[in-house]
């Protein structure tokens, strides 16, 4: 008899192109190629990021050298005037724990003033004297609004600068005594800019940077109108100019009465 059963046809399969890849083992050398080509990449990249940190540090480099020899030119020819090479007695080198600024004495007993952002959270300090002698201080009062920070050191007969406590002028020629740049005992001079009064910050002429933060602006008597603290920076492409910032001297008085205890008793 005849068997008429038969298995079922499978049901026809049409490949996909992807059914004709096949992985291909890489050869060690073919390994060996594509690590050269990545390492060579990434050797590329930070040779590129370097030259261009390079450029970036040239440029501020000489920004800051030129700023640099302007500021110990201009100071070597004001400092052959006697009355500068005694205003500068008084000023200080404030070194601390990761800073560096200025200060200035305004008491024989050793009294210092400087801003507060110089000493603040950067103890221990080291007060320098242009004589050489070094001096530890502790606060008396730092007021953090103002900006400005008055602190006791041990001494005795040291050279002090005056304050005036009445308004500086417009116009007004000054000099401003700091340690910019990582240099020291550097003076500049120029003006006062204000041009009303009173005054809740004065505007100075001088050029200010890194390190002048606690300098004080003088009168050419060599009275201290101010106590420099930072520099304004004009808006970009605008065509004014940059110009100092100080706290006025009358302000400070005011808000530290020990200050002024000291003022009256000289």
């Amino acid at each position: 008899m005849k068997d008429d059963t038969r298995p079922e046809e499978d049901e026809e399969y049409i490949p996909t192109p992807e059914d004709f890849l096949f992985d291909e083992e890489e050869t060690e050398e073919e390994i060996k190629k594509k690590h050269s080509k990545k390492l060579m990449i990434r050797l590329i990249g930070v040779g590129v990021a370097c030259l261009l940190l390079l450029q970036v540090a040239n440029i501020w480099f000489n920004l800051f050298s030129l700023d640099s020899r302007e500021l110990a030119r201009t100071s070597d020819e004001l400092s052959q005037q006697e009355h500068i090479v005694e205003f500068k007695e008084s000023v200080v080198t404030i070194q601390g724990n990761g800073g560096r600024g200025t200060g200035f004495n305004v008491h024989p007993n050793g009294y210092i003033l400087t801003n507060h952002h110089v000493i603040h959270n950067r103890q221990p300090l080291a007060f320098i004297f242009p004589s050489g002698e070094i001096f530890h201080a502790k606060i008396v009062e730092s007021n953090q609004e103002l900006d400005v920070a008055l602190l006791k050191i041990d001494g005795g007969d040291l050279p002090y600068l005056p304050l005036r406590v009445h308004d500086a002028k417009e116009d007004e020629k000054i000099y401003v005594i700091g340690n910019p740049l990582s240099q020291t005992q550097i003076v500049n001079d120029g003006e006062i800019l204000n041009d009303e009064a009173p005054y809740q910050v004065l505007k100075i002429s001088n050029d200010i940077f890194p390190g002048h933060s606690g300098s004080p602006v003088l009168s050419e008597k060599g009275e201290v109108v101010g106590v420099v603290y930072a520099r304004s920076i004009p808006p970009i492409r605008s065509q004014e100019e940059g110009h100092g910032l100080a706290i006025p001297i009358e302000r400070i008085v005011t808000e530290i009465p020990q200050l002024k205890e000291l003022f009256d008793d000289l």
